[in-house]
């Protein structure tokens, strides 16, 4: 146990470390390399959960869900808002608050979500803003420096003269063991102080792996290997309405009816109608389908509509197709006639509309696809002419674009983020694992190393666990004290070493070795093995173990 008692330090300094650089990470905020964002509550959109002056802690995650309460960057306030997502769509995030019954109107993207929910303290952001205040910052700053100078000159005070006394005490020895170490050189030792500083490394080193591996075993094996993830795959499906038709010299410019222009039924009745399909997408194949352009003449007031086929119903294979028909507007107008006096109901306009009813399938990426695109080209009859229908957004509607998504869900492995770099959780597993293994292997080593060292040469044992604070002499009789007082083991020698800030002097004769610690004018002794005869060191028991 004294083993481990003498290197325990050393493993609790490295268990703190790692604590305090866990606990750094946690929660220091990102602009200082952490990970954490503090965020104050200033609404009552987020009850009844969460209210006016409460502290939210973020932690920035590589994925988000449905149902994650996160706080994001919302362009259109300039502000960031604390909501929870209700949907996802192409990489954009739909959010509510709890409280409201309207959605947000500005959806984030990934890179602008700040982070989920992690730690969420009531009123704390109250508090935080209490200390804020000018005057209570100067009250804490002022009580703060107060108690820092009481307690530095009551310290003082108190322990001023047993202060000088142990620094000059410690030069003093200092000094004399470094002009003795000059005046009689050590002699060659296999196992040196360096090798002592070695040792407590080596300790430290193990434990510093131990905890790490232990810390990234806990977070890695807390969370799921793997996860489902949402990989959408988005395609867009173009259309493109191309019509034409002759006319009579001097009313259109180019002296033909092209796309854009109106149609006069006076002056022409049919006309040549064009439609362009282009399916876009990575990795589409074996993509075919069916059209059918078809022409809808229709009353929105009353609902009223006629639908006729410009064209048999025909297939399509591959990624794009054309296709063309004739259009009869005079047809169209005698169907609005016929209308009107079977009904006597005499509207004021009607709605004609051309669309190719495209049915479409195949894979893309692997996935299958089915889908539907039927773009509508508008037309205004006023039973004059015909006109395109304007929209305010797309214009005329002549080029019509489609995104469509397939939704897919796909296994993947779990990532944890550190220092803003995503790593894999199963690879996490495998290193905490590792390096559990390998460091307290290590431990478990050098201790039965240091274990059976202590019994085939302890005074090589005791310099391997003392070594950095030993010094070698070559006299026994320079020790000078008023007092001396044996001690029972090393270890007690040297608890006595580290309570005084002293160095441990050692002396070797043919069969014994002889320890001491100096403090004020008190020698405190360990001698072991067999006692030198005419030699300086006081007698003891031969053979006297260490313990």
């Amino acid at each position: 146990m004294t083993l481990y008692k003498r290197f325990f330090p050393n493993i609790t300094s490295s268990f703190w470390f790692v604590m305090m650089i866990v606990m750094w990470l946690a929660f220091a905020p990102r602009q200082a390399g952490g990970m954490a964002s503090y965020i104050i509550v200033i609404g009552n959109s987020m009850e009844p959960n969460f209210h006016i002056g409460d502290l939210i802690i973020v932690h920035e995650e590589p994925r988000y869900e449905v149902g994650d309460a996160v706080v994001y960057d919302n362009r259109e306030l300039g502000n960031f808002v604390f909501h929870r997502i209700i949907a996802e769509k192409l990489g954009r995030f739909t959010l509510k608050g709890d409280n409201n019954s309207w959605t947000d109107t500005y959806e984030p993207a990934q890179q602008e979500v700040l982070g989920k929910l992690w730690v969420y303290v009531p009123k704390g952001g109250s508090f935080i803003q209490i200390m804020r205040n000018p005057i209570v910052m100067a009250l804490t700053a002022g009580l703060l420096a107060g108690f820092i100078t009481m307690g530095f000159f009551k310290g003082k005070s108190k322990g001023k003269r047993q202060m000088n006394k142990e620094w000059f005490a410690s030069i003093k020895q200092k000094l004399q063991t470094r002009l003795m170490k000059a005046d009689n050189p050590e002699p060659s030792n296999p196992y040196t102080s360096d090798q002592g500083h070695v040792v407590v490394t080596m300790f430290f080193a193990l434990g510093l792996v131990a905890f790490v591996s232990f810390i990234l075993g806990i977070i890695s094996f807390s969370r799921p290997a793997t996860r489902f993830a949402k990989n959408d795959i988005s395609y867009d499906q173009l259309g493109f309405f191309i019509y034409t038709a002759s006319s009579s010299q001097g009313v259109y410019d180019s002296g033909t009816i092209q796309s854009g222009d109106p149609i006069f039924p006076k002056l022409t009745c049919v006309v040549d109608m064009n439609f362009q399909y282009t399916l876009v997408s990575q990795q589409a194949e074996n993509i075919s389908g069916t059209y059918q352009l078809t022409a809808t003449i229709a009353e929105t007031t009353s609902g009223w509509q006629r639908t006729l086929a410009l064209q048999d119903e025909a297939t399509f294979k591959g990624n794009t197709f054309g296709t063309n028909a004739k259009l009869d507007l005079c047809k169209m107008e005698r169907l609005t006639q016929a209308m009107e006096e079977g009904t006597d109901f005499h509207p004021g306009a009607y709605t004609l509309t051309i669309s190719p009813n495209i049915k479409v399938a195949g894979t893309i990426s692997n996935h299958a696809l089915e889908s539907t695109f039927n773009p509508a080209l508008a037309f205004t009859y006023d039973r004059i002419h015909f006109y395109l229908v304007n929209d305010e957004e797309q214009g005329t509607l002549l080029n019509v674009s489609e995104t469509g998504v397939i939704s897919n869900e796909e296994e993947q492995a779990n990532t944890v983020k550190f220092f803003g770099k995503e790593f894999a959780v199963p690879a996490l597993r495998l290193i905490a694992v590792i390096g559990l293994i390998l460091s307290l292997g290590g431990l478990l080593f050098l201790g039965s190393k240091l274990q059976a060292l202590s019994k085939s040469d302890p005074s090589q044992f005791i310099r391997a666990k003392f070594g950095s604070m030993m010094i070698d002499i070559q006299h026994a009789n320079v020790v000078d004290s008023k007092t001396t007082i044996d001690v029972s083991s090393i270890d007690d020698l040297g608890k006595l070493a580290e309570r005084f800030n002293a160095m441990i002097l050692h002396t070797e004769f043919s069969e014994s070795h002889a320890y001491y610690v100096q403090d004020e004018g008190t020698t405190y002794r360990f001698v072991m093995g067999r006692q030198e005869t005419g030699s300086n060191v006081p007698k003891k028991d031969a053979g006297k173990e260490l313990q």
